[in-house]
């Protein structure tokens, strides 16, 4: 009997100390919750410095915080295939908002820095933070902007269509005009006379008649004369 209320006791015993485990178990899974993400911020380089290229600007940068995403806006080159080396504005996330709205702060309108002889050690840093701002906005923009880009390409092409075949038929025209002038080469051909010119030439015919009958009447031996 001793030994079965030992064993009893002892299953007791285990019964609590499970508990206790559950219960520890539970306040280690309390106190590792995941922490909540940082959201991360968006900085707009309405210029990028003179020489720099996404891989020093995100360099430069990164000094600050951690970086996500870039993108630098090429310059357009007019040259199909033909990756251009110039930028004229880009987009940068940082991980954190506090550290993208803290870079635009403190970097705006201060020197970009770095070695002496680099061509953006005297430039400007022109930086500033977009609030709510997403990548779905940038893209949408690029869409647009490239619509718009194929649009007037378009119509350039058109245009230049227009004025090919204008001069297409102007030289058509003008050899057709050549063949027909070389046809005619040895014919004599005359303008005709004007309303005037008639006008003319019949006042002088009536005036000559005139001074004839005249001369005729008052000198009649004169005209009868062989």
């Amino acid at each position: 009997m001793e030994g079965k209320n030992q064993l009893e006791r002892l299953d007791e015993t285990d019964n609590v100390t499970d508990d206790l485990m559950s219960e520890e178990e539970l306040e280690d899974e309390e106190i590792e919750k995941p922490k909540s993400r940082k959201k991360p911020g968006i900085v707009y380089l309405s210029s990028i410095p003179t020489g720099m290229n996404p891989q020093l600007v995100r360099e430069f940068l990164g000094v600050h915080g951690e970086i996500g995403k870039s993108f630098l806006q090429p310059i357009e080159t007019g040259v199909k295939k033909k990756r251009s080396n110039k930028f004229s504005e880009g987009w940068v996330e940082f991980a954190s908002k506090r550290v993208a709205k803290a870079v635009a702060e403190h970097l705006n309108n201060t020197k970009v820095g770095g070695k002496r002889r680099t061509r953006y050690h005297e430039c400007l840093w022109n930086i500033k933070y977009l609030p709510r701002f997403k990548w779905a906005h940038l893209n949408e923009r690029l869409a647009y902007e490239k619509a718009v880009r194929q649009q007037r390409m378009r119509t350039e092409i058109a245009q230049v269509k227009r004025e090919t075949n204008f001069f297409i038929e102007s030289v058509d025209k003008s050899k057709r005009l050549k063949k027909k002038m070389d046809k005619l080469e040895g014919w004599s051909v005359t303008q005709r006379s004007t309303e005037e010119e008639i006008a003319q030439f019949k006042t002088s015919n009536q005036n000559q008649d005139r001074t004839e009958f005249l001369r005729n009447l008052f000198n009649p031996s004169k005209s009868s004369a062989p």
